[in-house]
């Protein structure tokens, strides 16, 4: 099975946290849906014939498109892959766009999975993250959505806020479980280069969030999500059970994926590459026939590095037999004496198949991933 994942570089507004690639200018989005439609056409053979379990609208906010460009772009997918017919077909979107209209309309085109990004019910919150829509229009969104009967909800919320406390963050959880999402996402909030946060960070205008509030807001969110039924199966995503991102999993499991648009990412099993993340230059590869993408061969190690920091953000782990069936040698005999050792520290959980993280360790995963690492 394989991934499909388009880039719509298109925003309204510049949240104040996000450093992700995507444009303001909106005057030529339908120029550039005619550029990701001639991408998917000479792009058709990188998969080599593979079936695609997942189709991902991600972005930069893909809601943007109406329902003519998004039947276009989906149009020319079905030209040239073939679409399991159980296949997860997400779109990302933001809350101002979810009309009740807009939502039919998405699912007669073939979405059934949308994802929305709520951020928080809190209007304080939403005006300080430079968000577009107000707590009125996430609530209608999620309703849209319901009663549209797409097949699975899908709602991300960020925790770590500055100005938070444990009590808001519970607020948050409880305002978003009376809809019933398939699918909760919380990320932490994180300070990221060329963002307004980042800029006021420096200046001292801001106050990050205390760290032991921040993993005690994580503790809460699983104490509070799973006690509802909701499976903690990624260090950020909670699912309901069978509810798993199927998009997001395969990223974790290494399995192929192609992504076509300005600054989307490919990976074919062992070589990665990267569209230019300019959609001026963008467009004009695409013009000319050709794209000046960015390619990184992987090696063993970078692989295995891979392999050990996408395994600890699961709650399954790493499979053992994985590493040593694919990794002999050197890196092996490494992997074998870092997690022994790790293991004896308490960092590391051996359950007879995988190498796991406690709930309590999962919020270090990066700094144990460092350990087992092979340089």
């Amino acid at each position: 099975m394989a991934g499909l994942y388009l880039h719509i570089p298109f925003c309204r507004k510049a949240c104040h946290y996000c450093n992700f690639h995507f444009s303001t200018d909106l005057s030529y989005v339908d120029s550039m849906v005619s550029a990701i439609c001639s991408e998917i056409e000479f792009t058709s053979d990188y998969l080599e014939g593979d079936s695609i379990d997942s189709v991902y609208f991600g972005g930069g906010t893909p809601s943007l498109l109406d329902v003519r460009q998004l039947n276009k772009i989906l149009s020319k997918i079905h030209e040239y892959y073939i679409i399991n017919g159980n296949a997860e077909i997400t779109l990302e979107a933001n809350p101002e766009d979810l009309t009740l209209e807009y939502c039919h309309a998405l699912k007669s085109a073939g979405i059934n999975r949308l994802s929305v990004g709520i951020q928080s019910f809190i209007d304080e919150d939403l005006s300080f993250m430079n968000r577009a829509h107000d707590i009125a229009q996430a609530r209608s969104a999620l309703k849209h959505i319901r009663m549209a009967n797409i097949e699975q909800l899908c709602a991300d919320l960020m925790f770590g806020l500055i100005n938070s406390t444990v009590e808001r963050w519970v607020d948050n959880l409880t305002e978003l479980v009376q809809f019933e999402p398939d699918h909760i996402s919380c990320y932490n909030l994180t300070i990221e280069e060329q963002t307004a946060f980042h800029k006021w960070d420096r200046q001292g205008k801001i106050k990050i969030l205390d760290e032991s509030l921040q993993f005690d807001q994580f503790i809460k969110g699983h104490e509070f999500l799973t006690a509802r039924g909701y499976d903690h199966y990624e260090i950020s995503n909670f699912s309901m059970p069978g509810r798993m991102s199927r998009h997001n999993s395969s990223y974790w499991a290494h399995e192929k994926y192609l992504g076509i648009g300005p600054g989307a990412h490919s990976f074919s099993g062992s070589l990665r590459s990267c569209n230019p993340s300019n959609n001026q230059n963008y467009l004009q590869g695409i013009e000319q026939g050709r794209l000046a993408k960015e390619h990184e061969v992987l090696s063993h190690e970078n692989l295995y590095n891979e392999s050990i920091m996408l395994g600890l953000r699961k709650a399954s782990g790493i499979r053992v037999q994985e590493i040593m069936n694919n990794y002999d040698g050197p890196i092996s005999e490494h992997f074998n004496l870092q997690a022994a050792n790790l293991i004896g520290q308490g960092l590391l959980i051996d359950d007879g198949s995988h190498y796991r993280l406690s709930l309590e360790n999962w919020y270090l995963a990066d700094h144990i991933s460092e350990q087992l690492f092979y340089d």
